[in-house]
């Protein structure tokens, strides 16, 4: 795996504070020292407490509530491989780990190391408030390689903390749907259909998508779906190409019905999502 660090940070509320309807393509650790606050996930909620590490996988729908005086480290992190299977579909991992004095000294000492890398404010009711993502990752590109090193290093000491308790998710047997995957992630920005995934499968259209479905949990379109709308919310925070020539980056060639879509599995649509999320 390799990463661009977006943010890195502290930051402690004054006042309770709260956000809805995340869902964002990049990794969100946190790091809490002190207080209480809660993610409202799509299953169930977790309570955040000091001492804990916790992680918010890729495109994954979530709210939060922050009680004031809530004390926390944040990192950021946006992996860059794109025409591969994301690794949080490869594993299941924790959301929280215990952690140990030693996390909060590595966050200390890198956020006194790169404050380039932290929110505007550590008061939490400007702490959405702040560059767009985009200007962030070319800040982490144009660092000295030895500096990129230093934080690379740094994500990969935490995730290594989840890594340790994650469970490989039941590999695909089946050759030809595997075929079938990474073909549509290496062709996200071709206007894929059921003809061409069961040409690559050699299987019949109505076969593939009984197999399809029972392996992987959705039919293949619903899938080439759901990884084009994950890789136009990825452009969408990392690029300022407009809504319009993302929908033809994805291989949606009628900009309507891409944003018919994204709206239909985030419940914004694109430029909704691009404001909500940059401000």
């Amino acid at each position: 795996m390799d990463f661009i660090v977006l943010n890195l940070g502290h930051a402690k509320t004054v006042h309770k504070w709260s956000n809805r309807d995340i869902s964002s393509p990049f990794i969100r650790l946190f790091y809490v020292k002190e207080g209480r606050a809660v993610f409202h996930l799509p299953e169930r909620d977790l309570m955040l407490s000091p001492g804990h590490i916790y992680m918010i996988p890729t495109y994954l729908p979530h709210s939060y509530d922050c009680d004031p005086g809530f004390e926390f480290y944040y990192l950021f992190v946006f992996q860059t491989v794109h025409n591969e299977q994301d690794i949080f579909e490869l594993y299941d991992f924790p959301m929280e780990v215990n952690s140990n004095t030693a996390t909060q000294l590595l966050f200390e000492n890198y956020c006194t190391l790169y404050p380039q890398f932290s929110f505007p404010t550590a008061d939490a009711v400007a702490f959405e408030n702040h560059r767009a993502y985009n200007e962030y990752a070319a800040s982490f590109m144009q660092m000295k390689e030895f500096e990129r090193m230093q934080l690379h290093g740094l994500v990969e000491i935490l995730f290594s903390y989840f890594m340790k308790k994650a469970i490989p998710r039941r590999l695909v047997q089946d050759e030809r749907i595997q075929a079938v995957i990474d073909y549509v992630n290496s062709n996200l920005s071709k206007a894929l259909t059921l003809d061409d995934l069961a040409d690559i499968s050699c299987f019949t259209k109505s076969h593939l998508i009984k197999v399809f479905n029972k392996t992987i949990g959705e039919t293949p379109l619903q899938y080439v779906i759901r990884k084009k709308i994950q890789h136009a919310q990825t452009l969408l925070l990392s690029s300022t190409m407009s809504v319009n020539d993302i929908a033809e980056r994805v291989g949606f060639h009628d900009a309507s019905y891409f944003i018919r879509q994204f709206k239909k599995v985030l419940g914004f649509t694109p430029k909704e999502y691009r404001e909500k999320m940059i401000g």
